[in-house]
């Protein structure tokens, strides 16, 4: 048996990301991986501290190197508790999710195989608005992601395995990066299907499902606004979110709906269709499981989802942020359910040959051994 420490980001839908792999590898010895979990988060005391403290009025313009101190800070917090893990006991090869919290382990390439697994390098977020949300950090960004961006690219030479969680991503390492191409693989984040029931009970009006913790920044307010205006008196909205919304006439707020629960599988089985209008992902994990469960999906055009829904030919991609275009969108999968059911099994199969969690799991194992294999016998040779 392999020993390995899987290390995971907890940050928003990171944590769900490495977990799924282990709990496989918990189940299925045969495998040959034994894992060790470190969470990256949260942060003790002093680490938190030195994270998160900010000098008022540069923190709007980037200038308190927030970004870079929060993404060394977890590093070292990793990399403390990586060496505890390996003063125990013997430790094979590391798995980190993401870059952000390896950045203090590009050295074990002298000691053992090291994949890191990230949903965007740090050149895909420095366009976006996760590294730069306002003109100010925009303008000062080359100077206070510097710090991190070395680190980065010293990482990525040095890792063993790159895996990407999309097709975006891995271009990025390619192109951007100049990573060797056999060095580069797609572990995308994935799932059981296998108990998804595709089932809708009967109910006397359609259902819209809304799926997000932070309502705001995953496009909630748009999707209520659409379904004031247009939708109110013929469906119901079901909003699953930890954000305080009001629940009103045909709305439905669910806070603490945890995954893989019997409400959570009530929401999706009860789902006509899914709308993901959010402004900001660089994946969307959430995606996986409408298509698992068969649901017609409407997502904003953000982060992964063109990967995930095969150019449209999976789902809707919204185009725009715009209430009528959504409205439009709802209606075109509403009026006629055949084309939307024939959509969502187009879904349903493409988590069955590119998300499926067993094949992606034992695809991940075999990386593993091979690493690990190729190792030792370097050391024997060298010795």
């Amino acid at each position: 048996m392999k020993q390995v420490a899987f290390v995971n980001e907890n940050t928003m839908g990171h944590a769900s990301y490495l977990l799924p792999f282990v709990n496989v590898l918990r189940q299925h010895p045969e495998l040959g991986i034994t894992p060790h979990v470190i969470d990256a988060t949260p942060l003790p005391a002093p680490f938190h501290y030195r994270a998160d403290f900010s000098v008022r009025g540069l923190r709007k313009w980037g200038l308190d190197f927030h970004n870079a101190r929060w993404r060394r800070t977890v590093s070292r917090f990793v990399r403390e508790q990586l060496d505890g893990l390996r003063g125990q006991r013997s430790i094979d090869a590391v798995v980190v999710n993401t870059q952000s919290v390896a950045l203090h382990l590009k050295d074990l390439e002298h000691e053992l195989p090291l994949f890191v697994c990230l949903d965007a390098t740090f050149q895909q977020l420095a366009s976006s608005a996760w590294f730069a949300p306002n003109l100010g950090t925009r303008l000062f960004l080359p100077l206070t992601a510097a710090p991190i961006r070395k680190l980065e690219r010293q990482l990525f030479q040095r890792a063993d395995r790159l895996l990407a969680w999309s097709e975006p991503a891995r271009q990025s390492l390619l192109e951007a990066y100049d990573c060797p191409p056999e060095r580069v693989s797609l572990l995308p984040p994935s799932v059981d299907a296998s108990n998804r029931k595709a089932t809708r009970p009967a109910h006397t009006r359609p259902q819209i499902l809304f799926m997000g913790g932070d309502f705001r920044r995953k496009g909630g307010r748009i999707l209520l606004e659409c379904y004031r205006h247009w939708f109110s008196g013929t469906c119901d909205l079901h909003l699953v979110t930890h954000s305080p919304v009001e629940p009103e006439s045909g709305v439905y707020v669910h806070h603490d709906v945890k995954p893989y629960t019997q409400p959570w599988f009530e929401r999706w089985q009860s789902a006509d269709v899914f709308v993901f209008p959010s402004t900001l992902e660089t994946f969307g994990i959430v995606l996986l499981e409408a298509l698992a469960f068969q649901v017609p999906v409407i997502s904003a055009d953000v982060g992964a989802a063109r990967y995930v829904l095969a150019d449209g030919r999976a789902g809707w991609l919204l185009p725009d942020q715009k209430e009528e275009t959504l409205a439009r969108l709802l209606r075109e999968v509403l009026d006629d359910p055949s084309a939307a059911r024939e959509r969502a099994m187009r879904g349903r199969e493409r988590v069955e040959s590119c998300f499926d969690l067993r094949r992606n799991t034992s695809q991940l194992a075999s990386w593993l051994h091979e690493a690990v294999c190729s190792r030792r016998g370097i050391l024997q040779e060298q010795s």
